[in-house]
């Protein structure tokens, strides 16, 4: 009897023994499995994910030449200015005497826009440089676009009368139409100096770059971006 019960207690030793034996190689082997499976990934950041070893690469002028149909003038530079123009009207007009004519002068004041316009880039114009780590963008010059002028800012004194001369100035609609050209015309020139237009290049630069610079930091933090002028 004795003998029995010894025997049933080192079948149960034995089996328990068998079972633990079993869960702990079921639990290593599972560890194990975890801690050699790697999915290629590599966590840097909470928002930034590196492919080790992948053979992907970014093509950076894809990026930046993406959605070209899109409205990519930049505008760089708003210049004012007030030009203006006298009207004479003389009661002979072959006379010049200042008791026979009657003046009024005209105002304009207009903003000038200057823009760079990247909707022309291509890929020649994005230049990688591995080594270095930086993407060159070669952009055309800043150049003005458009003079606004606010029908609200165009200024008519009053008509200066002399002693012959009395009454309105009497415009004909061609009359007005040339002398609103011409008043254009004078604010174009007055915006389009070498100096306004340097000085619109010199912020082309910083624009473009602070507009790409944010994109391509994003792809590659450690990039580089310079922007240059075509032909240069």
């Amino acid at each position: 009897m004795m003998k029995k019960k010894l025997l049933n207690i080192l079948c149960i030793v034995v089996l328990a023994a068998i079972v633990i034996i079993m869960l702990w190689g079921a639990i290593h082997k599972k560890n194990q499995a975890k801690d050699d499976f790697s999915d290629g990934l590599e966590k840097l950041e909470a928002d930034v994910i590196y492919l080790e070893g992948s053979r992907i690469e970014v093509c950076f002028s894809d990026v930046i030449l993406s959605n070209q149909n899109e409205t990519r003038k930049l505008i760089v530079s708003e210049q004012e200015g007030t030009v203006s123009t006298l009207l004479t009207s003389r009661l002979i007009q072959q006379i010049d005497f200042d008791f026979m004519k009657k003046t009024q002068t005209i105002s304009y004041t207009g903003k000038g826009y200057f823009v760079v316009d990247l909707s022309h880039l291509t890929k020649d114009d994005v230049i990688e440089d591995k080594e270095h780590k930086t993407i060159k963008i070669l952009i055309d010059h800043a150049y003005l676009e458009t003079v606004d002028i606010n029908p609200d800012d165009i200024i008519i004194d009053e008509v200066k009368e002399s002693l012959l001369a009395r009454g309105k100035m009497k415009l004909t609609v061609a009359e007005y139409n040339e002398i609103e050209r011409q008043l254009r015309q004078k604010l174009e020139l007055q915006f389009n100096t070498p100096g306004n237009a340097q000085e619109a290049d010199d912020i082309a630069l910083k624009m473009v770059k602070e507009l790409y610079e944010t994109v391509i930091k994003a792809i590659d933090p450690t990039y580089q971006v310079v922007v240059g002028f075509k032909g240069k």
